[in-house]
């Protein structure tokens, strides 16, 4: 079979695999167990929450739950809308308040006990237990044209919400719904209660939902389909409270990569007070120097948009995490280069390279530009910062040729094609074939690491590595089995902890352990090291 045909049969395949988006789980028929009394139903939890309020009795508290649990199914299920349902039972809630974001209980598109998300996708589930039910609301993303927030996540938006039923006297029993990220305690008469949350939940559904995570093979080999969702997200609402946490995925990967380690770490209550999660998703098929302009552009934007939006103490901050490419990704973008990634491919000035202006800017920003700043701490994770061997493989110069790169890449609203950016070549000495995909890039000669390793880091960072080695605990010959410890291992860092996992550190138990380790020393504060870092 030719290529071509090669190439479209398997772009047809991954197409079709992952085609569609899910629908928002619905309840249209009230589960078996639900089918009491309400009336006797709401008996029973107005005497449980008097009694809970009393005492706080932990069975009284267990009762009030499971009434409160059935109750919900009604409000949640069948025909008419969350206020006829209500009604229904003898029962109202407050329709102007919002739940967060701006969105109100009639504008989600589910409502689903917690209990109901699996969360075998993400790893253990992590409750607090408590007064009241824990469920999830979730809401599509709103149309172009319509209000989101800024950097709002493609799909929808999960809220980790817990369902209560107030009784104040006189009243009607009415709904109301708490979120625990900002309420820990239930008001019941004179007596505070903890309120019941479940932290595993709200991510666990967004991952079932989302498509940032459907497309991982099609990023690779087919980028320019993507590139308009090259983008930075942020979990929840930016809050210039909190410090930012950028997660940057790999290769034929996506933010999904770090949804174990991000379940572990909202689980800590130091970790939701005082830090935010923003992931940066981007078409993975692309050459790690090209990736890494567009991720520095992202940040800018963001940076600009945070200057905006309250004081930047927290978010000067910001802690990036980089897993793999995407560690290649975030080295690139903290180092000074100079001229030295441009002299990597090529020994004459650039004025003499093109005299196309858009050409000279695009150079410009691939390879001669000023390192962000923020972020203030830096993670690798099982980062390639000499390449990987694996990209010099047979199956992988394979798959290097199948990759469908856009016609157009553009740079800052620099539009520049692979033809004119074949004039980086270095002299024709060594053959750029391959070096413009993610995959070329990657490997060991690719004459930008050289420079990567010749360059030194921005000042003022800290830099730690989180490290694979399949278990084998044979450093410094070790492997994770995608990149060698000699390829990922870096000198004078403020940390390096070798885990016994393969590539997919992310994922460890051990790394989460680490991760947190550093994100509560980073809280100390302190002064940070001032030396320049060189790569090797």
């Amino acid at each position: 079979m030719r290529t071509p045909k090669l190439i479209a049969l398997l772009a047809g395949v991954l197409l079709l695999a992952n085609c569609g988006t899910p629908s928002p789980p619905q309840c249209r028929t009230l589960p078996r167990a639900s089918r009491v009394d309400p009336a006797l139903t709401l008996q029973e939890a107005k005497s449980a929450w008097q009694t809970a309020a009393r005492s706080g009795d932990p069975q009284a508290i267990a009762s009030y739950n499971t009434a409160v649990a059935k109750l919900f199914d009604r409000l949640r299920c069948g025909e008419g809308t969350l206020h006829d349902r209500a009604a229904a039972m003898g029962c109202v809630f407050d329709e102007s308040r919002s739940l967060g974001a701006g969105i109100r209980l009639q504008d989600l598109d589910a409502l689903v006990p917690a209990s109901e998300v699996s969360t075998k996708a993400i790893g253990d589930r992590h409750v607090e237990h408590g007064m009241g039910l824990p469920v999830v609301g979730w809401k599509k993303t709103a149309e172009e044209g319509k209000p989101r927030w800024e950097f709002e996540p493609p799909t929808g938006v999960p809220l980790n919400l817990t369902a209560l039923l107030r009784f104040p006297a006189g009243k009607p029993p009415e709904w109301s719904f708490a979120y625990p990220g900002r309420v820990r305690d239930v008001e019941a008469g004179k007596r505070k209660l903890p309120l019941a949350a479940d932290w595993s939940a709200p991510s666990a559904l967004y991952w079932q939902m989302s498509d940032l995570d459907d497309l991982d093979m099609e990023k690779v080999f087919l980028p320019s389909r993507f590139s308009d969702e090259t983008s930075l997200y942020v979990v929840a609402p930016y809050d210039p409270k909190k410090i930012p946490v950028v997660m940057v995925h790999g290769l034929n990967s996506s933010p999904g990569t770090f949804k174990r380690l991000y379940n572990e770490l909202n689980r800590e209550p130091w970790f939701r007070q005082n830090y935010q999660v923003w992931f940066y998703s981007y078409p993975t098929g692309n050459n790690w120097l090209y990736s890494a302009a567009l991720f520095r552009l992202a940040m800018v934007k963001a940076d600009r948009y945070a200057k905006k939006h309250g004081p930047t103490d927290k978010w000067e901050q910001m802690v990036v995490i980089g897993h793999s490419m995407g560690g290649v990704i975030t080295h690139a973008s903290l180092k000074k280069p100079g001229d030295a990634f441009f002299k990597a491919f090529h020994q004459r000035p650039l004025e003499k390279v093109t005299d196309n202006k858009d050409m000279r800017e695009a150079i410009r920003l691939l390879t001669m530009y000023e390192p962000l700043e923020p972020p203030d701490r830096v993670i690798f994770m099982a980062a390639p910062h000499r390449g990987s061997p694996m990209a010099d493989r047979f199956f992988s110069t394979v798959i290097r040729h199948m990759i469908r790169l856009p016609k157009k890449l553009t740079i800052d609203l620099v539009a520049v094609t692979l033809n004119d950016l074949g004039s980086l070549a270095t002299d024709g000495e060594v053959s750029p074939e391959g070096w413009f995909t993610s995959i070329g890039s990657l490997s060991p000669s690719y004459p930008a690491y050289k420079a990567l390793g010749e360059v030194p880091f921005r000042d003022r960072l800290a830099i730690h590595s989180v490290i694979g080695d399949r278990g084998r605990g044979d450093t410094p010959k070790s492997s994770d089995g995608i990149v060698p410890y000699w390829s990922s291992h870096l000198d004078r860092v403020e940390s390096e902890c070798i885990v016994p996992y393969n590539h997919s550190v992310p994922a460890c138990p051990q790394a989460a352990v680490e991760v947190k380790r550093i994100l509560k020393h980073h809280l100390k504060g302190g002064p940070r090291p001032t030396p320049s870092r060189r790569g090797d």
